[in-house]
């Protein structure tokens, strides 16, 4: 009865903490007017001041580009969250992988990007109440969080990017790490970072064995059956010795199979027994071993197609289990900044992008993906000045005439955006374009000056009022 009568009072509490006093107030006007009482923090040395620690039943942490100060108030939130009756929201007005992972780890319930719209907030907090009544009324944990940190903060900072489509990544990223017997099927062009993204959810997940890799592609059948299963001494000529395959290496480790749709029909028949069984047999031998590494596929091409075309045993697809996709670069342009500027500081040299190379950067559609515009740093880093110009750029990277054409006709970079090759309407391109500026600018006046609008249209746009505005044709002076 004493559980009751706590949950009803704290099920219309929220926390609010947010260094930004124009978001925190935008957020506490949203949530009051659906009825939640709101107490207001501005930073971690006010949230340390607090005398006692109340019960919240949703918490928002909006935070800068300050990753140890978001990981110092979740952890000091984190007798709340383990209790499984609060909830945490981190807010990013600088979203970053690194800070969602740290986040999703740290048991916030979801890592979203500013601006949020009013009907985004509002459907995450009656979640929260969902949640929560579940909670109490089943007896059972609706979210039990791991609170460890990263063992390895040089792993995780191998991908790169802030866009909607990295942070989605990483959210699925860490819940699969999590899931320790859950197979992995890697899908992506080539460049992506298939291999990146292996070694984190083996890092994450925390198996005690090592992360192992081999390419199927580039070795021929007979010897990769060899460094995968180990053979006995005298199986073949040459065997002079009996040896370990990388499956044994890897116990209680990850073992990471790239390219496995290159693999002949012979391989895939004794990688499905392996998977089904958990046994293997060493080439040349009748004594069954068991292994228990965790299995992490990988392939550039389509899987589905593949077995379609009957290159691919569809009941090894099937074994593969959860298939994540990682996106090319020409879907996640607006990475293409942040990663540039990674790659110039791991050059450890001071050079200047000019706005028209990055132009040009961010107009070319990268076949090689991630890889590629990492060796076309390198050698603008090697070969260019102290500043980079359009043509510096150009020696690097070709661009066929038709796409620098398409780049510099206005709002191009803003159809890419739209989804299905359709052309969005006015409504639309507005509200994209204003959002995009407020991620620039940060401030309402600032993108309301340099926009040439009026400062309450911002606000009103950023706020997702705009379905409630009129129908009518817009006038000259409205058009962005």
């Amino acid at each position: 009865m004493e559980e009751t009568t706590n949950l009803t009072r704290i099920e219309d509490r929220a926390l609010i903490i947010a260094p930004d006093s124009a978001i925190q107030q935008t957020i506490q006007l949203v949530l009051e007017q659906a009825g939640w009482h709101v107490e207001v923090c501005h930073g971690r040395d006010e949230f340390r001041s607090m005398s006692d620690m109340p019960s919240w039943l949703l918490m928002i942490i909006v935070c800068g580009n300050d990753s140890v100060s978001l990981q110092d108030t979740l952890q000091g939130l984190q007798p709340l969250i383990n209790s499984e009756q609060s909830f945490a929201i981190v807010i990013a007005e600088q979203p970053s992988i690194n800070d969602a992972i740290l986040s999703t780890r740290l048991g916030a319930m979801d890592y979203l990007a500013w601006p949020v719209s009013p009907g985004e907030l509002l459907e995450i907090a009656e979640r929260t109440r969902k949640l929560a009544n579940y909670a109490l009324s089943k007896n059972s944990v609706v979210f039990s969080p791991s609170g460890t940190t990263p063992k390895s903060r040089n792993t995780e900072r191998a991908l790169i990017g802030g866009s909607a489509a990295m942070i989605n990544l990483s959210k699925q990223l860490v819940r699969i790490a999590r899931s320790d017997d859950l197979r992995v099927f890697i899908t992506g062009e080539t460049g992506t970072g298939k291999e990146v993204v292996a070694r984190l959810i083996h890092e994450i997940s925390g198996r005690s064995g090592p992360f192992l890799a081999v390419n199927c592609a580039a070795t021929i059948e007979s010897l990769l059956e060899s460094d995968l299963f180990g053979h006995e001494k005298g199986a073949f000529t040459g065997a002079s010795t009996t040896k370990k395959g990388l499956w044994e290496e890897a116990t209680d480790g990850t073992l990471f199979l790239d390219e496995i749709t290159e693999t002949s029909p012979s391989v895939q028949a004794k990688l499905l027994r392996v998977l089904q069984e958990g046994v293997l047999r060493r080439v040349g031998s009748n004594r069954e071993i068991k292994v228990t590494a965790r299995v992490i596929a990988a392939s550039n091409r389509d899987l589905e197609q593949a077995v379609k075309e009957e290159q691919f045993r569809q009941d090894l697809f099937y074994r593969l289990g959860q298939v994540l996709r990682l996106p090319p670069l020409r879907e996640r342009l607006e990475d293409i900044p942040v990663l540039v500027d990674h790659f110039c500081h791991r050059a450890s040299r001071q050079i200047v992008i000019t706005p028209e190379a990055m132009e040009v950067l961010c107009a070319y559609d990268w076949p090689g993906n991630v890889r590629e515009l990492e060796s076309v740093i390198q050698q603008i880093v090697t070969f260019s000045g102290s500043f980079v110009f359009r043509e510096d750029v150009q020696r690097h990277i070709h661009i066929e005439q038709e796409e620098q054409r398409k780049a510099n006709l206005p709002f191009w970079s803003a159809m890419k955006a739209f989804e299905n090759e359709e052309w969005p309407t006015m409504r639309e391109l507005r509200k994209w374009y204003v959002a995009q500026a407020y991620l620039f600018f940060r401030k309402e006046l600032a993108v309301a000056r340099k926009l040439g609008i009026d400062v309450r249209t911002v606000s009103t746009i950023l706020r997702g009022e705009v379905e409630q505005m009129a129908d009518a044709d817009p006038q000259p002076d409205d058009l962005l």
